[in-house]
């Protein structure tokens, strides 16, 4: 009789343990799967048992979540949101969309090609399909070098922002036309920053300068209203950022990477290679993160988008 009353008591705390794990569950009352970078959404859920939900999230370098669910969406990536009660837990994958898509053109490369190409959809004009680009006076290193450090850099500011880059080369060992980097461009972004620096016959000029392609351009004219503010937005935000000197806006109707644009584009003359302070400047790793972290904010400023 007593190892029944033992056994029935077993069964009985079993059951009790059993039917307590069933009626502790969480139901997700509010939840996306999808949420764009530098935006906040509140996930709500709650347990059976009315005990409180806690969040947390697997990638803190994507996203952040409070205790109470509020999530914020920071870099491009997936990641899961789990919905914590006890020993109980509810996961929801979510996917980090960018705030928009950024192209990078890393001016000129390793070798230039004398070969032509028209300047503009239809055009009987020709130019060579990518020039050799300058050097520095003191350092000698070539433009095509400095133009790929910074935009490295560029895409690192621009995706810790939430954005997705589209980098036209990764490499100096290519041989990209400036029609070809255009229609890349074109493909996927929303709009596309040039990277060049400037060379002149005099050394004591300096500063930095951004191209755009006039209303009057008769490949991209409808655009130039959009290229002049990401101009203004970009140029203004590195000079600002990195103490460059502001030469301002040039417009410019013959640069074929801009002519075969079908999105806003700017032509970034970073500074003065032929100058002897700005090339050592331009070859400072910090001086290259400060002109990024400029441009980025002017993209920013430009998507009217905050960090």
């Amino acid at each position: 009789m007593k190892k029944i009353f033992i056994l029935c008591a077993f069964m009985l705390i079993f059951i009790q343990g059993i039917n307590a794990d069933a009626a502790n569950t969480i139901t997700i009352e509010n939840s996306k799967t999808q949420i764009k970078a530098g935006k906040s959404y509140t996930f709500k859920a709650v347990s059976d048992t009315g005990e409180g939900i806690s969040w947390s999230v697997s990638d803190t370098n994507k996203a952040q979540i409070t205790k109470e669910g509020r999530f914020t969406a920071k870099k491009v990536g997936k990641v899961t949101v789990n919905a914590l009660c006890g020993d109980i837990s509810k996961s929801i994958k979510v996917t980090i969309k960018p705030k928009k898509i950024v192209a990078i053109d890393a001016g000129h490369q390793a070798k230039g090609d004398g070969s032509t190409e028209p300047i503009g959809p239809g055009s009987s004009v020709k130019k060579a399909k990518v020039a050799s680009g300058t050097s520095g006076v003191v350092t000698k290193v070539p433009e095509y070098k400095l133009t790929l450090a910074v935009a490295k850099k560029l895409k690192k500011e621009l995706v810790n922002r939430g954005y997705k880059v589209v980098m036209i080369r990764k490499s100096n060992d290519v041989n990209i036309s400036n029609k070809e980097r255009a229609i890349k461009a074109n493909e996927t972004s929303d709009i596309c920053i040039r990277l060049h620096a400037d060379g002149i016959g005099n050394s004591s000029v300096a500063g930095a300068s951004a191209l755009y392609p006039s209303k009057s351009n008769k490949y991209v004219g409808k655009l130039s209203g959009k290229c002049k503010k990401l101009s203004e937005a970009v140029l203004s935000g590195m000079c600002s950022k990195s103490g460059a000197k502001k030469r301002g806006l040039s417009q410019r109707d013959d640069l074929t990477g801009t002519n075969w644009s079908t999105i806003p584009v700017t032509l970034i003359e970073m500074g003065f290679m032929t100058n002897p302070q700005e090339d050592r400047n331009m070859q400072n790793s910090d001086y290259q993160k400060k002109l990024a972290e400029g441009m980025a904010e002017g993209v920013e400023k430009y998507f009217g988008c905050k960090n």
